[in-house]
């Protein structure tokens, strides 16, 4: 499992690299609750909205690895305020 974790930290932050955005997992993963039919949720969050492009790439490089989980990419430019706000608070920073 935590190896799954650090392959798609990787790929995520690989894929952001020399753009300004953060990067958080939350949900069950990040709760701690996280079962074998758990999906891991990522969230970026960068000034504005990232290209819908890298967005496709990183998530096209998480599915062709070797992680055995369903990833989840948000872009939290584009979600709802509170939803943003949520993930803020609770999941987990990835990132600095």
């Amino acid at each position: 499992m935590t190896h799954d974790l650090d392959e798609a930290r990787r790929i995520v932050l690989e894929g952001l690299a020399g753009r300004e955005a953060k990067v958080y997992l939350f949900g069950s993963w990040a709760k701690g609750t996280a079962t074998r039919a758990s999906d891991i949720d990522i969230a970026v969050l960068g000034p504005a909205p990232l290209p819908g492009w890298l967005m496709s790439e990183i998530a096209e490089r998480l599915e062709d690895s070797s992680i055995l989980y369903r990833v989840d990419l948000v872009d939290l430019a584009k979600a709802p305020v509170a939803f943003r706000t949520k993930v803020q608070s609770e999941g987990v920073a990835w990132n600095a």
